[in-house]
Parts: structure tokens; C-alpha cells; sequence
């Protein structure tokens, strides 16, 4: 059976877009144009939080820009490390950080701050232990119900290659997910590896004219989960 993280089946479109995309130095565009994206992710089976930064030239699609000296991206105070291959900015905790500070300052000496609360708490039943084929599946999760801006996500990946199949819920108020017969129907029989995932989007609170993006995750997962007909 293939391995894959969680994080990593995901993000690979945006991996690809971030390798296929140019980047350019921000000394090399009007300050004002700089659109930034503020994220707070943590990782359950890690006990991990992440704290990650990326600026854009002009929308959340524009070129990816790493800050010029002394232009500088920090987290509650310190420094955020850029990341070349992943070209964002990251600063990582061991442990569940609730909430944080993204200050980040351009040539311009302009400086804007924006404070991130991490996604409320979610989990996969322990009863959670055989999915069937044969029918539409009921998920309820551990954990609140989903409030306005959050995105619930459920993965399962097969034991097949190719078979991953992602869900969505996002209707404010829900506790559970189905996963209809159709898409179950494309999960290979056996061990799936299952994650789910709670995503809690908001506006930056100070920014350039061209705005930004603030959201964080709570990722859990894999568990082994057996697919029968």
C-alpha cells in the first residue's frame, strides 16, 4: 500500500503551482501591491504547529515574492525562515498553539499586523474502524459543530494507486459528513488510511490595497480504516 501524509496529498497542487510558478524579489514591485497570506496549521499525529507566510504580487495568484532585506516577516517577535523549495515563509512549535501574531514590515517601512486563531478541535470517531462499498456512510466527527468560514475535509486514501477520494462539508452547523455510495465505490477493498481535516478562513485585519488571506487547520490523521464491499 502507498504511504502518503496528509499534508502532503493536500498541498500537492499547490506544490506544483509553487514550483511551476516565477518568483521574483518584492525590491522589484510597488510595495503597495504585495498581497500576503497569513496560515496557522497544526498537525495532530505530529503535535506540531506550523506558522507559515506567503506574499504574492498583486492577488492570491500573482507571482510568489521572497521579501527583500530589510523588508522581514516575524511570529509572535521572531523571524519567520523563508523556505525556498516550498517558497513560504515557516516557523514551527512543538505542541498545539492556540493563537499567534504574523507582523510583517516592507521596504516601505510600512508594517502590518495580523493575529491568527488556530481551527477548533476535530477528530475521527475511535469506533471508526470499517467503511462499506455498498452504501452511503454517516461521519461524525469528534468535536463542534462548523461555524461560518470553516470547511470541514475528509481524505481517504486506498490501498489502490490513484484512489484517494476527498469530501467536503461546509454548511454552518453540521456535525457529520456523508460519503456517498459512488465515491466509496472507487476505494480499492482493504486498509485506507483516513484524515480529516477543519479549516477556519477569515480576512487579514491590515494589509496593502490588494488585501490578504488568514486561515488555519487542524489536521488529523492517518488512521486505518478497512474498506469492505
Amino acid at each position: 500500500m502507498k504511504v502518503f501524509k496528509h499534508s502532503l496529498l493536500l498541498m500537492l497542487p499547490l506544490t506544483l503551482i509553487f514550483f511551476s510558478c516565477e518568483r521574483e524579489p518584492s525590491v522589484n514591485v510597488d510595495q503597495d501591491t504585495v498581497y500576503g497570506e497569513y496560515r496557522l496549521v497544526y498537525e495532530a499525529n505530529e503535535d506540531k504547529t506550523y506558522a507559515r507566510a506567503t506574499f504574492r504580487f498583486g492577488s492570491a495568484t500573482g507571482t510568489i515574492l521572497e521579501l527583500s532585506e530589510p523588508a522581514e516577516i516575524t511570529y509572535d517577535g521572531d523571524a519567520m525562515p523563508w523556505k525556498p523549495i516550498l517558497a513560504y515563509y515557516e516557523q514551527d512549535f512543538a505542541g498545539q498553539i492556540a493563537s499567534g501574531t504574523f507582523s510583517y514590515t516592507d521596504l516601505d517601512q510600512n508594517t502590518f499586523e495580523n493575529n491568527v486563531s488556530l481551527a477548533s478541535e476535530i477528530g475521527l470517531p475511535a469506533s471508526l474502524a470499517e467503511i462499506s462499498q455498498g452504501s452511503a456512510f454517516t461521519l461524525v466527527w469528534e468535536g463542534g459543530p462548523i461555524l461560518g468560514g470553516e470547511i470541514i475535509t475528509v481524505t481517504i486514501n486506498g490501498i489502490n494507486e490513484g484512489d484517494a477520494q476527498i469530501f467536503i462539508e461546509a454548511d454552518p452547523g453540521a456535525t457529520s459528513i456523508v460519503l456517498p455510495k459512488d465515491k466509496l465505490g472507487e476505494l480499492g477493498i482493504g486498509t485506507a488510511r483516513v484524515f480529516i481535516e477543519r479549516r477556519a478562513n477569515a480576512e487579514v485585519q491590515q494589509g496593502t490595497s490588494r488585501g490578504g488571506a488568514i486561515w488555519s487547520r487542524y489536521n488529523v490523521g492517518p488512521i486505518n480504516v478497512e474498506i469492505v464491499e
